[in-house]
């Protein structure tokens, strides 16, 4: 089936204000959550980004649909027709944005473009319905270019959590911006130690962190093969900074491979790691501490239920769906994927797939083809590839920016010739 849509713009139930809500009656209802898509075949709905918005600071899923970060903050699209659910947008400041670790909150962080000396603003948006939960300023802050302090998606009910410095964790107590609570040592070890990566479940903050020694006078030896370190994990109270567990699960080739790890939430709350020298993945039970090492690949997908994933690998460009016990149910192989590659390829250039429970979505570059048609991507499934096409209104082309799997679609952003943003909603 081939999916064809025209390009322009979709904005059904009108435009939001800045508080979020469309008619500025009062508090809305949360938005009806949406089921994420197991595969795709065709493009449903196309949003373009105002007059004068650049391209998007990327795209986050949310309950209902996906957020998109603007110039000057941020919209949420239904994933079922790209209508606007709420909007937050503010003259004069440039805008960096996450969703927190499960989805319940979507976080904007404001400079002020026209002074410098302005405190960046801070706000915390209920991700369900769009109210603006905290708005205030960051103490002892100057608005610059680039985020202040980030960790942006480390926001809990409370608590906007950070690591300052290499290895300190500083709970920051919403719209107030006092400390709450601190761990100044999380590594833990006499060499050097950091703080490679954090995120924050529903009730668990997971701490990766990584120890080795550097002998003086010498040069860094933090990529170097065959150099002791250790590196693991460590779970605190995101209320109180207690430690819960701390596990030791060293992985890589070298230091540099720890610090290099990815570490993610996903919805379902499973918390993954991948290590990219080494291609070596974690899964990290939150609760516990305990964890289980997946060889040669990174986990890209989990069931809602965390009871089955999809896994990666990047060296041969396969993709496997397996149990929580490792035992493989379905894989495609190189060379099904390589057929899809090949067409993607031709038009973009390598780059990740997006994995769905029934296999992986290929974005490319919008190039027309023929009259009023353009190629956008294939989804290699494990029945086949379904190549995925739309009816073009542009007779220029789009680049493929970013593209994320949200409640109700596959969310793929494009940056026009002129540097405008575009979203298109498959299904």
């Amino acid at each position: 089936m081939l999916g064809a849509v025209a390009l322009a713009a979709c904005s059904p139930g009108g435009a939001s204000d800045s508080t979020g809500a469309s008619d500025g009656s009062g508090p809305r209802e949360a938005v009806q959550d949406l089921e994420r898509p197991s595969s795709v075949s065709e493009a449903a709905w196309t949003w373009e980004a105002p007059e004068g918005v650049g391209a998007l600071g990327g795209l986050f899923p949310v309950p209902g649909g996906v957020a998109a970060v603007m110039d000057d903050g941020a919209i949420a699209l239904s994933g079922e027709n790209g209508g606007v659910m709420w909007e937050h947008r503010f003259p004069d400041t440039r805008a960096f944005g996450a969703v927190s670790g499960q989805g319940q909150y979507f976080t904007l962080q404001l400079m002020d473009t026209e002074d410098d000396e302005a405190r960046p603003r801070m706000l915390v948006i209920d991700a369900s319905t769009g109210e603006t939960v905290h708005d205030y300023r960051l103490e002892d802050e100057e608005s610059s270019g680039h985020v202040v302090r980030g960790w942006l998606a480390n926001v809990t009910d409370e608590h906007w959590i950070t690591v300052e410095g290499e290895q300190e964790l500083v709970a920051h107590r919403l719209g107030t911006d006092e400390t709450a609570w601190s761990v100044p040592d999380v590594a833990a070890c006499n060499g050097v130690g950091s703080v490679d990566r954090a995120v924050v479940t529903d009730g668990t903050l997971v701490a990766a962190f990584t120890c080795y020694d550097q002998p003086e006078g010498e040069t860094s030896v933090e990529m170097t093969e065959g150099q002791e370190f250790v590196s693991g994990y460590s779970g605190f109270d995101p209320a109180t900074g207690e430690e819960l567990w701390r596990t030791e699960a060293t992985a890589g080739m070298f230091a540099a491979d720890a610090h290099e790890r990815t570490l993610t939430v996903h919805a379902s709350g499973v918390v993954t790691a991948y290590h990219p020298y080494g291609r070596i993945g974690h899964v990290v039970d939150q609760a516990t501490g305990e964890v289980v090492t997946v060889d040669e690949g990174d986990v890209v997908w989990t069931e809602e239920d965390g009871s089955l994933r999809g896994v990666w690998t990047d060296r041969t460009h396969a993709y496997r769906i397996e149990g929580p016990d490792g035992q493989e149910q379905r894989r495609l192989g190189t060379d099904e994927i390589g057929i899809a590659e090949s067409f993607a390829n031709a038009l973009q250039g390598d780059d990740a797939p997006v994995a769905l429970e029934d296999g992986v979505l290929l974005p490319a570059d919008l190039i027309p083809r023929g009259e009023n048609e353009a190629e956008a991507a294939v989804f290699q499934g494990f029945d086949g590839a379904v190549p995925i096409t739309l009816a073009s209104a542009r007779e220029t082309n789009l680049e493929f920016d970013d593209a994320v799997l949200a409640p109700g679609t596959v969310a793929v952003s494009y940056i026009s010739h002129s540097g405008q943003g575009v979203v298109i909603g498959l299904h």
